[in-house]
């Protein structure tokens, strides 16, 4: 099977030239354009997986290789009548088109990415077709027949397989993963790491602080938490260890801080721009609401690394910063970046923005005098480019093939009303209690986002959840920034924790482990989403700061008093007494963030005091305790025989 994996990289390098022809000339129609879409990402996926796989699972990747090209070709000719056709049913032929995509689309994202979607999808089919059998609420309304019903799932009108947020994918999500894998291959992962030694050395906390600005940085042009994990902490990992850092604790860090990349604007992993088309608001709106929780995050958690290195004592310094890397790579990185935010804040649509950013991308890898110093460097900008679409194509492909399946769950809960079924009940079973509903929401949203990219693992959440927690008068912005934060949240959360098992892999350590210590971590922005349903300013920018004093002061008071609590830590390890008293101030702290009552607030603040006072008194009544006696009543026992004092 070695010429799957010669024709593979062709093949991608076919898909990414087609995505940005189509974005430049828009020789097809919306719907044609979905199935070319969707019968290419299924036609890298197959190969990835053919290539990958063994024995029967090699042979059902090529049997879904052939059954969607042969069915995408179809549907492709005949995409008019399927316009006409929608809501009148569908015939033989085109039916059982219909079926070898959708059940292909299915394998294939099983394959890729596991079998939670795969298996929604499949539930979701079944109550499309079956959920008017059920008796009681959940009943659904019968379909007149079958053709009929398929019309709904295979259209190219904007609903099911190609609707619902397969839109989205072709024309923003698969040319966003070609321009993050172009500024990957040409440099700008280099910068990130030179940025990150060169934080790390003003910081305290040497390669974690690394690791968290570089990854940050890749982070929120990629859109998946487990392959930021996997490209930059094959270098932040092994710095770290070396530093003297437990290896989950590195682990850790990487993950928690690959996971924070996906929620930091300008890109926030694409999943702004899902988002911002559910709003039906632009898309720089988003990014601004996400700019202060963005930074909270990472302020939450550079206070974790301070804690961290605090008890471990004293670690290395990071590795000086190699500035000509910086000064050689930091124009190529901003001016793409700097373009793509420039025509989205002048009103451009997000596909030519990033269509513009990666025209940039390109011109600047060109422009440099490196690139023309000898026929070899020319060649190796060219591979350097040529990599990036290739490896952008192959992330977009998979992708869309898990955005494909999710917009067969969307359109089954929409046909079948049980979206706003699922809402009633639990407003229902909440009835005035926000808290309690949020509650159920988090966890739900962690579970569904489970193994999932940061775009899949939002839209899923988005299509179950969100509708709930508006049924019960929560801001629509806030409850799609709540569910988006918890989604991404579900790639460092156990049991399932992928990016931590990635992390755990590159240190060589125990999965547990790395969870828990990716818990401890997360203790700051763990309260963060229930700050936009509770205190709301934080997502309105630009914001009037002294709105934001409480807000902040509430969430820092309460990150200290989780950090103490799990950590064990303070200025010095804590007592049993201490830790409780850190538990009390934690709830205080949530009970404000919930209540507003400012009186919670200042007692958790006095409680954190009194810790810190008790703290320092021990400290330095240890340290009195270890000096040696000095003056004239210095013991004769403090001199050794040989002269010299303890």
């Amino acid at each position: 099977m070695t010429w799957i994996a010669r024709v593979s990289p062709y093949l991608a390098m076919l898909a990414a030239i087609y995505h940005l022809y189509f974005a430049f000339e828009r020789p097809f129609t919306e719907g044609e354009h979905a199935i070319i879409h969707v019968g290419l990402a299924a036609l890298l996926v197959g190969l990835a997986q053919a290539c990958r796989r063994e024995g029967a699972f090699r042979a059902l990747a090529i049997a879904c290789i052939v059954a969607t090209s042969i069915a995408s070709v179809y549907l492709f000719t005949i995409t008019e009548d399927l316009e006409i056709r929608f809501g009148l049913g569908l015939t033989t032929p085109q039916t059982i088109a219909g079926i070898a995509m959708i059940a292909a689309v299915i394998v294939l994202c099983w394959m890729e990415w596991g079998f939670v979607i795969a298996t929604l999808s499949v539930a979701a089919l079944v109550y499309f077709f079956f959920g008017d059998r059920l008796a009681g609420p959940l009943q659904a309304a019968s379909h007149p027949s079958f053709d009929y019903a398929m019309t709904f799932l295979i259209s190219s009108g904007g609903t099911g397989l190609y609707g619902q947020i397969t839109p989205i994918s072709a024309n923003i999500i698969f040319l966003f993963m070609i321009f993050g894998a172009l500024l990957a291959s040409t440099g700008v992962t280099r910068l990130f790491m030179e940025l990150g030694n060169w934080a790390g050395r003003i910081l305290e906390g040497g390669g974690a602080v690394t690791c968290v600005v570089s990854s940050a940085l890749l982070g929120t042009v990629t859109g998946a938490t487990v392959a930021n994990v996997a490209i930059t902490g094959t270098f932040t990992i092994p710095t770290m260890k070396r530093q003297g850092f437990r290896p989950q604790d590195a682990a850790a860090v990487e993950a928690v801080a690959s996971c924070g990349g996906q929620v930091l604007p300008p890109v926030m992993g694409a999943g702004a721009f899902i988002m911002a088309a559910y709003l039906g608001v632009s898309y720089i709106e988003i990014a601004a609401r996400a700019l202060i929780p963005a930074l909270m995050f990472f302020g939450s958690v550079l206070i974790a690394i301070y804690f961290l290195v605090r008890k471990m004592g004293k670690i290395a310094e990071s590795e000086p910063a190699d500035f000509r890397i910086i000064r050689n790579e930091i124009i190529p990185f901003a001016i793409p970046l700097g373009a793509l935010v420039y025509f989205l804040v002048s009103g451009y649509s997000a596909t030519t923005a990033v269509v513009i950013a990666i025209a940039a991308v390109i011109a600047v890898t060109f422009l440099r005098p490196a690139a023309w110093r000898s026929v070899e460097s020319f060649k190796k900008a060219v591979g350097s480019i040529g990599h990036g679409l290739v490896t952008g194509a192959q992330q977009g492909a998979a992708l869309a093939i898990i955005t494909a399946a999710i917009s067969l769950v969307a359109q089954s809960l929409i046909t079948t009303a049980l979206g706003p079924k699922f809402a009633s009940a639990l407003a229902s079973l909440v009835g005035d209690q926000t808290l309690f509903a949020l509650l159920l929401v988090m966890f739900a949203s962690i579970l569904l986002g489970c193994g999932l990219p940061t775009v899949a693992a939002y839209t899923m959440v988005a299509i179950m959840m969100v509708p709930a927690l508006r049924n019960i008068g929560v801001d629509p912005a806030a409850a799609h920034m709540f569910v988006y934060y918890f989604a991404v949240y579900a790639a460092v959360t156990p049991p399932v924790a992928t990016a931590a098992i990635v992390a755990s892999r590159i240190a060589e350590t125990s999965f547990w482990g790395t969870a828990w210590a990716c818990v401890r971590l997360m203790s700051g922005p763990i309260i963060l989403p229930f700050l936009f349903i509770y205190q709301a300013e934080i997502l309105n920018f630009p914001p009037n700061p002294l709105v934001l004093v409480m807000p902040l002061l509430g969430w820092l008071t309460a990150t200290l008093a989780l950090l103490v609590l799990s950590m064990r830590f303070f200025l010095k390890p804590t007592s049993r007494l201490e830790e409780i008293a850190a538990g009390v101030a934690a709830i205080a702290s949530f009970a404000w963030i919930v209540s507003d009552a400012a009186l919670l607030l200042v007692a958790a603040i006095a409680i954190l005091l009194m810790i810190l006072a008790v703290q320092i008194r021990r400290r330095e009544t240890t340290f009195a305790a270890a000096m040696p006696p000095t003056g004239p009543f210095r013991s004769s026992s403090s001199v050794k025989p040989n002269g010299h004092a303890d």
